[in-house]
């Protein structure tokens, strides 16, 4: 089994070609498959999550791990995050050149601000999908207090 000390990971994913632009992805570990399409910008119909939105799903739900790791989750009262990224066509090839993380962390009271903040920003360091792209990542990362006013999203 392996753990947190070991130098090397291997992640398996497998694809089984549906019909048209589309596919089934799988893993061996969930009894949830993902259909994927092809964005309608490529000539798809779109109504599948694309491969452009799962990899920006991955830097964005990477950041959250990554984050719960330095603070643990139940130091947030809600977490929610935007990916954006642009894909332009440079030396020839369509690639994404920009991705823009729009984190915003609701903290219970401004007692843990430091710690929040202090997650952030080893997050922004060590997010390991953020460290392997090579599109430049900017972050937009908030910290804002949960008010009695405001609503906190369904988990």
């Amino acid at each position: 089994m392996q753990g947190k000390k070991d130098k090397q990971f291997l992640f398996t994913t497998e694809l089984h070609w549906k019909e048209n632009l589309m596919g089934r992805l799988s893993v061996k570990e969930t009894t949830e498959d993902i259909i994927v399409d092809t964005p309608v910008c490529f000539g798809g119909k779109g109504e599948h999550w694309s491969p452009e939105q799962l990899f920006l799903a991955s830097i964005s739900s990477c950041f959250m791990a990554t984050y719960f790791s330095f603070a643990a989750p139940h130091s947030l009262a809600d977490f929610y995050c935007t990916a954006i990224g642009q894909v332009e066509k440079t030396e020839g090839v369509y690639r994404f050149t920009h991705i823009n993380l729009y984190p915003i962390l609701y903290i219970a009271n401004e007692s843990k601000r430091v710690v929040a903040q202090q997650a952030l920003e080893k997050t922004h360091q060590h997010c390991l999908v953020t460290q392997s792209v090579s599109a430049l990542v900017y972050y937009h990362s908030e910290i804002k207090v949960l008010g009695e006013s405001m609503v906190v999203h369904e988990h």
